[in-house]
């Protein structure tokens, strides 16, 4: 690896080293005031790629190149207008006036749907944005994944304090990894599982400055990781947010949260430095070991078992172990260093760690404990308005063994990720053509034997190397119809070539109304469980009696059944990429200033659908263990049915000892055609009153299926509701949203149940008691209504917080 940083450090020495200064730039004088002509100090004027703040006066001055340039201009509590502007050789003064109210839709840019800032109304694919008020009131929580609970198409289910699983559209899993996420260019998800650990960002709500959630297949621009959607956060540009910012947070559950965030510039070179930690006791957990006083919350849950871990040591009491780990804790640090070669080109510079544990999460075989978990990075970027190159490094790193409820095992992890990604956008004709050209490359080293843990693959100590190239072209066919058109070729040593297209047509017959057509191609690429899992799956059973009883019955040989036959989950090497033809149609339109309506249909057809984890999948891989009579394989099968109706088709042969086991492990099986639709509203009733509502609609079908005992469901409700009310005014805000979700049946690993109908009530309230003062409450299922959102998650409660935030 020490190749891969004097790469890096060459690169970037070459990039600083450029001189790229040969135009003259041009002084652009900004005044920005409020509806009664008083200046508004601090309101953040931006182009697509610099922002400057006003200062007491409410003027600044933008340096800008010659040409064309949308100016985006907010202030707390007043609407962000965009003004377009042409920057010549002398410039006058620009009077920008802001009038009280909330960001409206029309008014919100997006980069993620496309690579590059554009407005949302203009954007080819079904896109949302949590705006800068709404990210403002999530600060009362602090919950990145309850922020985006509300749009439409997107879910998101809870199944402990902190561990969320995001999807959008369909077909869900306990470790959901088919929508990409994106911090600050980053994904923050584990290599392992693809995994995104929610509490343990090296940054916080306040921090935050957008959150973008493109709905769709985003694999021809994005790659592998973007099957069913990308969400794209971004954090504060130190030079946006001078000055200093303290937050703390308390609520039910003896939740605490503090966060500090100091930001400054020396002449050309901002800073920011930002740190944090958050606890809450995880009430909601408790033991599922039935044989010593636990509880099954819920019928079809496994159950937890005491006994010896690797690496962990003779765990005798789980009620023990969980008081032992009963916190939720995350803290975190980070400093980023932005130096300004001029107004358009910026050299940044950011480091970052986190450590998070006393967390419970869900997967395929039961839950499993993350007790102590580090996760540094470094982020290195160089960005103008036309070239972006970034580089970074991620580490995953266990402290402590991972402990697995449900079977007497551990696991522990040591993953990095090395990423180089770079991309140049231009125009041309008249930007009548916009092109987008970029290239990445990825390397990935995996360990999983590690502080004396059972290793969780076999091989163990993985590398492997992912490539991809993209081009984006936006051509103006006429002035209300334009094409768009992507690709992206994904290379790499761990799965086969993919090729991702995606063309779209976006129609605009008159302002503001504009309907979309988009055909993609995307893959998700198997994770390294899929193919090199070899952990336990539950306590070993006991078998020998029956196989003793059936062998002497029939006079035949035994077929070596013990008293302690394992439970195996295990990687299947012959699994290959899941692939999805997507098309959609989408309509965006604002109707009397007033109503901003979006509607998104879809059908998405997946082929090589991987299964989740289940026995007789590949009997290629995993030789079935069987007697040589058939009314001796007739009674065993009777007989195993009175334990778990799913062992006769588990029983197999560990490829590593021949002997028997209960085996499950995933497959390539399906082709399913998948269809849904999207509506979404924002009523503005009067100026500071919002009212919105979403409803997303999924079914599907099953064309393909090459094991019919598999059952493919989407892991989702067919019917998914929201809406709420929002009032705001002189920096009072009140609001109530409703949550639905009608019942669903969930099939995930050894889980399989039903998810009973929920709805949710959640409260916020807030004041600005001075521009640098506020103060806010969230309430979460304010009804107390007690219910799961996965099968195997925990029995959700009412949550409440509170959060005092100054600016200094």
């Amino acid at each position: 690896m020490k190749n891969v940083f004097h790469l890096l450090l060459t690169v970037f020495m070459l990039i600083s080293s450029l001189e790229i200064h040969a135009q003259t730039t041009v002084q652009v004088p900004i005044k920005v005031t409020d509806e009664n002509n008083s200046p508004l100090k601090g309101a953040s004027v931006r182009t697509q790629s610099y922002g400057i703040k006003t200062k007491e006066n409410g003027e600044s001055t933008l340096q800008l190149l010659p040409g064309k340039y949308t100016l985006s201009i907010s202030y707390v509590g007043y609407a962000t207008k965009l003004i377009d502007i042409t920057v010549q050789s002398q410039m006058s003064m620009q009077v920008v006036r802001l009038i009280p109210g909330e960001t409206r839709t029309q008014d919100i840019t997006v980069f993620g749907a496309s690579r590059r800032q554009q407005k949302i109304t203009e954007a080819p694919a079904a896109v949302s944005v949590v705006t800068s008020n709404e990210l403002a009131r999530a600060t009362s929580h602090g919950q990145v994944a309850k922020t985006i609970e509300g749009i439409q198409g997107v879910d998101v289910v809870q199944s402990g304090m902190n561990d969320f699983n995001v999807n959008m559209r369909g077909f869900n899993n306990s470790i959901n990894r088919r929508v990409l996420v994106l911090l600050d260019g980053r994904d923050p998800s584990t290599p392992l599982l693809n995994l995104v650990e929610w509490n343990s960002f090296q940054t916080n709500m306040g921090d935050i400055a957008s959150i973008e959630v493109v709905r769709g297949p985003g694999s021809a621009l994005y790659g592998s990781n973007a099957y069913n959607g990308v969400i794209n956060i971004t954090s504060s540009a130190p030079k946006d947010i001078q000055g200093t910012r303290v937050s703390l947070t308390g609520g039910q559950f003896n939740t605490f949260r503090g966060d500090i965030r100091h930001a400054g510039g020396f002449g050309s070179l901002y800073y920011k430095l930002n740190a944090g930690y958050s606890t809450q006791s995880q009430s909601w957990v408790n033991s599922r070991d039935t044989t010593k006083g636990g509880v099954l919350e819920y019928p079809g849950l496994a159950r937890d078992v005491t006994g010896n871990r690797a690496g962990v040591g003779n765990i005798t009491s789980i009620d023990s172990l969980i008081n032992a780990n009963r916190n939720a804790t995350n803290m975190f640090g980070s400093a980023r260093f932005d130096y300004e070669l001029n107004t358009d080109e910026r050299l940044t510079a950011e480091l970052g760690f986190s450590r998070y544990g006393g967390e419970y999460f869900v997967n395929q075989t039961g839950r499993i404990l993350i007790n102590d978990v580090e996760k540094p990075f470094v982020r290195l970027a160089y960005n103008t308005s036309s070239l972006n190159i970034q580089a970074h490094w991620n580490r995953r790193n266990t402290i402590t063994p991972q402990i697995v409820m449900n079977a007497a095992a551990s696991s522990a992890e040591r993953s990095d990720v090395y990423v180089i990604d770079a991309q140049w956008n231009g125009t041309f004709m008249n930007d009548a053509m916009k092109l987008i050209i970029g290239a990445s490359h990825e390397y990935q080293a995996v360990n999983t034997s590690l502080l004396g843990a059972l290793p969780l693959l076999n091989p163990d100590g993985l590398h492997n190397n992912f490539s991809g190239v993209y081009a984006q072209a936006e051509l103006d066919i006429m002035p209300s119809l334009r094409f768009v058109g992507a690709a992206r070729i994904d290379r790499s040593t761990f799965f086969d070539t993919q090729f991702s297209p995606k063309a779209a047509l976006v129609f605009s017959p008159i302002q503001d109304h504009t309907f979309r057509l988009t055909l993609n191609r995307s893959f998700l690429r198997p994770s390294y469980a899929d193919l090199y899992r070899y952990s336990p799956a539950g306590a070993p059973v006991n078998l020998a009696a029956i196989d003793t009883l059936i062998s002497s019955r029939n006079g035949i040989a035994p077929l070596g059944l013990s008293r302690t036959t394992p439970q195996w989950n295990l990687g299947n090497p012959n699994i290959q990429v899941e692939t999805a033809m997507s098309y959609e149609f989408g309509y965006k339109g604002i109707i009397n200033k007033d109503f901003f309506v979006t509607v998104d249909a879809y059908l998405n057809r997946r082929t090589n659908f991987i299964s989740v984890p289940l026995g007789g999948l590949a009997p290629d891989v995993y030789s079935p263990v069987r007697y040589a009579n058939q009314q001796a394989n007739d009674e065993l099968k009777a007989e195993l049915d009175k334990i778990n109706r799913l062992f006769y088709d588990r029983l197999a042969r560990m490829p590593q000892t021949g002997l028997p086991a209960l085996i499950i492990t995933p497959k390539n099986i399906g082709v399913i055609n998948e269809y849904g639709l999207e509506f979404g509203l924002n009523y503005y009733i009067m100026n500071g009153l919002i009212f919105q509502a979403n409803y997303a609609y999924l079914d599907f079908t099953v064309e393909e299926n090459a094991l019919q005992t598999q059952k493919i469901v989407p892991n989702t409700s067919p019917h998914r509701v929201n809406m709420g009310l929002q009032y705001e005014k002189n920096g009072f805000e009140v609001g109530a949203q409703v949550r639905g979700v009608k019942g669903f049946t969930w099939v995930a690993g050894l889980f399989e149940g039903y998810v009973p109908e929920y709805w949710l009530v959640n409260l916020n309230l807030g004041y600005t008691i001075s521009p640098t003062i506020k103060v806010g409450a969230t309430i979460f299922n304010a009804l107390d209504r007690r219910h799961y959102q996965i099968f195997g998650g925990t029995i959700l409660q009412r949550m409440g917080t509170m959060n005092l935030t100054v600016n200094i």
